[in-house]
C-alpha cells in the first residue's frame, strides 16, 4: 500500500484515539443486547434465544449501510461520517428503552446497523490515510481491539444497571454516551478530515459494482468468505455465551456476564499482539488459518462442558473461545490492507464487509433457531466449531495465491 498523500499532515494517534473510542463505544452498544437478554426479554414477552433475531436485524442493515459507506465517506469525509454513525447508536438505543415489544426492538437493531455497519469502513479510511507506514497491522489492531473492550464493558456494565437503575435506564445511558462522545470528537474530526479530500477521489462505485468488485478479485473473494465464516462464529460466541453459561450451566447471571467480559479482556490483548505479529513475522493469511483452526478447538472445548462444572475449567473454555473466536478482525484488516490500493479502502473494506456482515446474521440468527427447535446450546458451539475449522483450513491452502490483487473501484 502506497503511503498517504500530505503525510507530513497527517495525524495517527489522533486517529487511533478516535477510532479506538468510536469503535468501543459501538460494540458496547451492539453488545448490550446480549448479556440482558436472558433478563429483559421476558419482560418484553420474548424467549431469550430471540436475542438472536436482534443481532440477525442489525448485522443484516449494517450489510447494506457499509456497502453504501463509500459514496458516504466521499461527501462528508470519513471522521465526519462517524459522528453521525454514532448519533445512529444514539437512536437505536434510545428506541430500545422506550420499546415495548418485538417490533420496537427490530427498529433499535436497524438503527444500530446502519451505525455499527459503516464504522469500520469509515474507520479503515482514516487510518489508512494517518497510520504510520511501518505499523497498520499494529494500528488496526488497537482499532479493533475496541471490539472486546465494549463487549467487555457491556458485560461488567450491564447488570450494574439492571440491578442499580433497570434496563430502560440503562438504555438510555447508553444513548446518551453516544451523543456526548459525537459531540466531544468534532475537533479530531477536523483535524483527521481537514481538506477532505486531500486528491480527486474517484466516483464511488454502486452497491452493486461494490459486490461485483470484491468477488472478481481471488485474494478478495476467498478473503470475504473466510470472514463471513469467522463472524458466525464469533457473533454465534457472543450472542449466546452468557444464556448458555446462565440457562443451561446454572451459572449466575452476573458471573455469566463477567465471564464473558473476562474473554473480552483477554481477546483484545490477543488482537493487539497479532496485529504485531502480522507486522514483523507471520503472514496475516497464515494467522487467520491458524486462528480458524484455534477457534474451532475452543468452541468445541466450550460445548462440552458438563453441568455442574467448576468455575475454573468453565473460565478457562470461555476465555480461550472469546480469544480465539475475535482474535482474527485486526489481521484480516492487516490482510485487506496488503490487498487493496489505498484508494479503494472504502469500497473494498465496505465489499468485503458485507459478507462479514453476513455471517454475523447468519450465526446468531441459524444459532437460535437451532435451540428454539429444540437443540442446546452445547450443540450450537459443536456447529460453530465445525464452521471455523472448514474456514481456517481453507485459509491456510491458499497461502501460495499471491497476496495483492488491486480492486477496481
Amino acid at each position: 500500500m502506497t503511503a498517504p498523500p500530505g503525510a507530513a499532515s497527517s495525524h495517527p494517534w489522533v486517529a487511533l484515539q478516535s477510532t479506538l473510542a468510536m469503535q468501543l463505544l459501538a460494540s458496547m452498544v451492539l453488545g448490550s443486547a446480549p448479556v440482558l437478554a436472558p433478563a429483559v426479554a421476558p419482560a418484553l414477552g420474548l424467549a431469550p434465544e430471540r436475542v438472536g433475531v436482534f443481532m440477525a436485524v442489525a448485522y443484516l442493515v449494517g450489510m447494506v449501510s457499509g456497502l453504501g459507506c463509500s459514496s458516504w465517506v466521499r461527501r462528508l469525509g470519513p471522521a465526519r461520517l462517524s459522528q453521525f454513525l454514532l448519533l445512529a447508536m444514539a437512536g437505536g438505543a434510545a428506541i430500545g428503552a422506550v420499546g415495548h415489544g418485538a417490533w420496537s426492538s427490530l427498529a433499535a437493531a436497524a438503527l444500530m446497523g446502519v451505525g455499527y455497519g459503516s464504522l469500520n469502513p469509515a474507520a479503515t479510511v482514516i487510518l489508512g490515510r494517518h497510520a504510520p507506514a511501518g505499523s497498520p497491522g499494529l494500528f488496526f489492531a488497537v482499532k479493533q481491539a475496541g471490539v472486546p473492550m465494549g463487549i467487555a464493558l457491556a458485560g461488567l456494565l450491564m447488570p450494574v444497571g439492571l440491578v442499580a437503575v433497570g434496563w430502560r435506564a440503562t438504555a438510555w445511558l447508553l444513548a446518551a454516551t453516544c451523543l456526548i462522545v459525537a459531540v466531544a470528537l468534532a475537533p479530531a474530526a477536523r483535524r483527521l478530515d481537514a481538506h477532505w479530500p486531500r486528491e480527486p477521489e474517484p466516483a464511488s462505485p454502486g452497491w452493486t459494482a461494490t459486490l461485483a468488485g470484491v468477488l472478481r478479485q481471488p485474494v478478495l473473494r476467498r478473503l470475504s468468505l473466510v470472514s463471513l465464516a469467522y463472524a458466525m462464529v464469533q457473533q454465534g460466541f457472543l450472542t449466546f455465551v452468557v444464556s448458555l453459561l446462565h440457562l443451561e450451566l446454572h451459572l449466575a447471571l452476573a458471573l455469566a456476564a463477567g465471564l464473558l467480559a473476562a474473554s473480552q479482556a483477554a481477546c483484545a490483548v490477543v488482537r493487539i499482539v497479532l496485529g504485531h505479529v502480522a507486522d514483523r513475522w507471520v503472514t496475516p493469511r497464515v494467522l487467520l488459518g491458524a486462528l480458524g483452526l484455534a477457534m474451532a478447538a475452543s468452541c468445541l472445548a466450550l460445548s462440552l462442558l458438563p453441568r455442574g462444572a467448576g468455575v475454573a475449567l468453565v473460565t478457562l473454555a470461555v476465555v480461550a473461545c472469546g480469544a480465539t473466536a475475535m482474535g482474527w478482525n485486526g489481521v484480516y484488516f492487516a490482510q485487506l490492507l496488503r490487498s487493496v490500493p489505498r484508494e479503494a479502502l472504502a469500497a473494498s473494506a465496505g465489499g468485503t464487509q458485507f459478507f462479514t456482515f453476513a455471517g454475523g446474521m447468519l450465526g446468531p440468527f441459524l444459532f437460535g433457531q437451532l435451540v428454539h427447535l429444540g437443540g442446546s446450546y452445547s450443540l450450537g458451539y459443536a456447529c460453530l466449531a465445525a464452521i471455523g475449522a472448514t474456514a481456517g483450513l481453507a485459509m491456510l491452502r491458499s497461502a501460495a495465491v499471491p497476496a495483492r490483487a488491486p480492486i477496481a473501484p
